[in-house]
C-alpha cells in the first residue's frame, strides 16, 4: 500500500485512501478476477486500479458511499477490459514458443526446416517478430539487446535464412 501512498500527499486525502483500500480490496479482486480469469491478471488490474484511484482521490468525497463504490468497480473494470485488449494484440508465448521453433516437427516445411538450422537467438527474432507480430523496439528488451543491436540481428538473421532456403531449393 505504500507506493500508492506515495503519490498521494494530504493525510485527508491519504486516510481516505487507506479506507478504500480496505473495504474494496477484495471487490475489486473478484470483479477483475471475473473478467480475467487469472489470478496474476486481476492482481495486475487492481493495482493500475489503486494507482488511477491514487492519482484521483482529491475527486472521492465519501470513501464509503455507493457512488465511490461505483466509481472503484468501474475503474476496475475498464482495467481488466484494458488487459483483454492488451491480450488480444499480444496473445501470450508459451516458454517453449518463446525459446524457438525447436518445438516444430522437422519436416514441415524446407522454410522450417531452414529456420531450424539458425543460431537460437536470430531464430527466436524471426519468430518473435513475424509468428508472434512484435515489433523490433518491443523485442530487443525481450532479448536483452538494444533496438541497433536488433535491428542488425534481424537484417542478418533474414539474409541467413535466404541463403539456407536458396540453397534447400536448388537440391
Amino acid at each position: 500500500m505504500l507506493i500508492y501512498l506515495a503519490d498521494i500527499e494530504a493525510p485527508r486525502d491519504k486516510s481516505r485512501f487507506v479506507q478504500i483500500y480496505e473495504t474494496y480490496q477484495g471487490l475489486m479482486f473478484h470483479t477483475a478476477f471475473r473478467l480475467l480469469g487469472q489470478p496474476q491478471d486481476a492482481e495486475d488490474a487492481v493495482h493500475e486500479a489503486f494507482l488511477a484511484i491514487a492519482q484521483n482521490i482529491s475527486k472521492i468525497s465519501d470513501p464509503m458511499c455507493k457512488k465511490t463504490k461505483a466509481y472503484v468497480v468501474t475503474i476496475v473494470e475498464n482495467k481488466a477490459i484494458d488487459q483483454l485488449r492488451r491480450r488480444k494484440r499480444r496473445p501470450t508465448v508459451p516458454l517453449e514458443d518463446w525459446q524457438g521453433i525447436e518445438t516444430q516437427p522437422r519436416g514441415e516445411s524446407p522454410l522450417a526446416d531452414c529456420m531450424l538450422r539458425l543460431p537460437a537467438v536470430e531464430r527466436q527474432l524471426l519468430w518473435l517478430k513475424y509468428y508472434q507480430g512484435y515489433e523490433l523496439k518491443e523485442i530487443g528488451p525481450m532479448l536483452g539487446l538494444s533496438y541497433d543491436a536488433v535491428t542488425r540481428l534481424h537484417r542478418r538473421a533474414k539474409e541467413q535464412l535466404r541463403e539456407l532456403y536458396e540453397k534447400e531449393r536448388s537440391r
